[in-house]
């Protein structure tokens, strides 16, 4: 698992990573963060403000673990059910 907690992502490309497990929550950025098909199965973004991103679709979400803190783009809405609600620290 990769953890970005602490990290500065600012301006991060991140096209095409496969970001599976990996942990954003206690990451910052100021600049966007561009998430274009990447994989994001189980990749934790509770409470992150996702807001700013670009390449970030529905079905990525669909797959990664969020809240209701989690800020999501324009036109993006979150699941019903997170998949791995039951996996919360």
């Amino acid at each position: 698992m990769r953890s970005f907690h602490a990290a500065d992502i600012s301006g991060s490309r991140f096209s095409f990573a496969n970001l599976a497990r990996a942990d954003f929550r206690g990451a910052t950025f100021t600049a966007p963060i561009d998430f274009d098909r990447a994989f994001l199965f189980l990749t934790r973004i509770e409470g992150v403000d996702l807001s700013n991103s670009v390449g970030l679709s529905q079905w990525q979400l669909n797959m990664a673990c969020g809240d209701a803190r989690t800020e999501l783009p324009s036109g993006l809405t979150r699941p019903e059910d997170w998949p791995c609600q039951f996996q919360q620290e």
